[in-house]
């Protein structure tokens, strides 16, 4: 089992392949663009309003972002990765450079860290693939739940329940695998701030569909998971910076019958603009208070 393990992990990491995988994603990421491009031409969005919810969404968003930072900061001190920089600056950077196309950018940033980079690689390539993957980990049984829930507040339950499971199922698989390949899990004593990260994050989207749309709140709340379902589908296309169009595209998918045009895309808009706001800010947070210290 761990030869054919090995064998497999070879052939992700070779150049070769690696090269091909990216070079797809991009493609796909400039198709879906194209797609949702065509969308906004043919639509007159005059659903914007920036409120004090909106404003609470881009501070709570900043949140979600330290608990990200925290995470992969926890996994390289699990891992007792010597360090030539600050957790801090390595991590804010890297979430820069995922718009990078390609994710050479946040690949490189994260390699960067590690003073003895032939003692940590194999470590941070798997706190790597763990950390691209936990999302549609932990999504996954709702996306297979869904088709058989029928009502929306069947379903919002669902999403927690399967959360807190997953990541209970995953904490104890990962610690079985982590031995065999000789590196602490990502899911090792990250349980709640994991749990924390998706729940916050369902929030902020929350927060500012309520801002377009008047609805019960149990229904924002199922189109919230939706829109952080997408996301961490939209995160397997290794290689499309920051999952650009991709999630658009997977949340058009998924909630064409739920919203109108106008709506969705003026809700798409905004939530890409409290990403993008909220990881500079936290970029430059992250400068500021390095160099206070």
């Amino acid at each position: 089992m761990s030869k054919k393990l090995d064998y497999i992990l070879k052939q992700l990491e070779s150049e070769k392949n690696q090269t091909k995988i990216k070079k797809f994603n991009i493609a796909l990421s400039f198709l879906a663009i194209f797609f949702i491009a065509r969308l906004y031409s043919e639509f007159n969005l005059t659903s914007f309003k920036i409120t004090n919810r909106f404003t609470l969404a881009l501070v709570i968003q900043l949140v979600v972002l330290f608990l990200s930072y925290k995470i992969w900061r926890n996994f390289l001190i699990n891992n007792n990765v010597e360090i030539n920089s600050s957790y801090l600056d390595n991590w804010s950077q890297a979430n820069i450079n995922k718009y990078i196309p390609g994710g050479l950018g946040l690949s490189i940033t994260r390699f960067s860290i590690a003073k003895n980079l032939s003692m940590d690689s194999k470590k941070l390539f798997f706190g790597m693939i763990e950390d691209q993957f936990k999302g549609i980990l932990i999504v996954f049984p709702f996306i297979i739940a869904s088709f058989i829930f029928v009502s929306e507040l069947q379903k919002n339950y669902f999403y927690l329940f399967s959360i807190v499971l997953t990541l209970y199922l995953l904490s104890k698989i990962s610690n079985k695998y982590s031995k065999k390949l000789n590196f602490k899990s990502l899911f090792s004593k990250n349980f709640i701030f994991i749990f924390l990260s998706n729940i916050t994050q369902v929030g902020v989207n929350f927060l500012v569909l309520s801002t377009l749309l008047e609805s019960t709140n149990v229904q924002l709340i199922y189109i919230s998971i939706l829109y952080s379902v997408s996301a961490s589908l939209s995160l397997i296309f290794i290689g499309s910076p920051a999952g650009l169009g991709i999630r658009e595209l997977i949340f058009y998918i998924y909630s064409s019958n739920l919203l109108t045009n106008e709506i969705m895309l003026s809700y798409l808009f905004l939530i890409r603009i409290i990403f993008i706001v909220t990881d500079v800010s936290f970029y430059l947070l992250s400068k500021l208070l390095i160099k206070i210290r």
